[in-house]
């Protein structure tokens, strides 16, 4: 006798993913050799229910342009800090990585560009990998960190707020809704960094990532 297999409900999927820390940091010029820098990576602690509106969590500022609707949010899981205090040996504080919200029970490779998740009174739409940045580097002190993060695949994700609300630390990262299961985080972040003019024509016409990622996908594709 032959059984159909069976796959985990989204309910399944998601247990136990929870919020572990929420931050948000103002933006900063600090010293670096011979120059200043600014960041708003240096981020403090939020207690209580917190506000999340569509620009992220309220009162969080950002380098560049301003707020991406697309990268309102910034997640991280805490799992990325054990494998780094682990190859570092020595003490990483979760939230060090500037992150807005540090995930417990999930990595990179449990969640798709797409995934729809709700937490506290907030809904939100994963959007891309988050892409390393030198901030990163400069802060933990060790120069060659970008390319080590893009080698173990650990740079944790991003996401739009499609209903604004609040959030707080305890609170279930329950996932709702997964329209496309073929786009994991890993797959995803590989494809960007791959020549294959096939994957990118794919990527470039999938609806829910970031506009500019789509972007990249679409010009490598032509």
């Amino acid at each position: 006798m032959t059984t159909t297999p069976t796959h985990p409900s989204l309910a399944a999927i998601s247990q136990g993913w929870a919020v572990r820390l929420i931050q948000a940091g103002k933006l900063q010029e600090l010293p670096y050799k011979d120059a200043t820098w600014a960041t708003a990576i240096y981020k403090q602690p939020l207690a209580g229910r917190v506000a999340v509106d569509r620009n992220g969590i309220v009162g969080d500022q950002h380098t560049g342009d301003g707020p991406d609707l697309d990268r309102a949010v910034c997640f991280h899981p805490l799992a990325h800090y054990r494998f780094w205090e682990a190859y570092f040996r020595r003490e990483i504080p979760i939230g060090f990585f500037g992150e807005n919200v540090t995930l417990d029970r999930l990595v990179d490779e449990d969640v798709c560009v797409g995934d729809i998740i709700r937490c506290g009174s907030v809904v939100f739409e994963i959007t891309q990998p988050r892409t390393p940045c030198f901030k990163q580097a400069r802060k933990l002190g060790v120069p060659d960190f970008v390319k080590l993060i893009l080698q173990t695949g650990k740079p944790g994700f991003l996401a739009r707020v499609l209903q604004p609300g609040e959030i707080a630390v305890g609170d279930a990262f329950e996932l709702v809704e997964r329209p496309c299961p073929a786009a994991n985080l890993v797959f995803v972040n590989r494809a960007k960094y791959a020549d294959d003019a096939l994957v990118a024509r794919e990527l470039a016409a999938l609806e829910p990532l970031a506009h500019d990622w789509r972007a990249k996908f679409a010009k490598a594709a032509s």
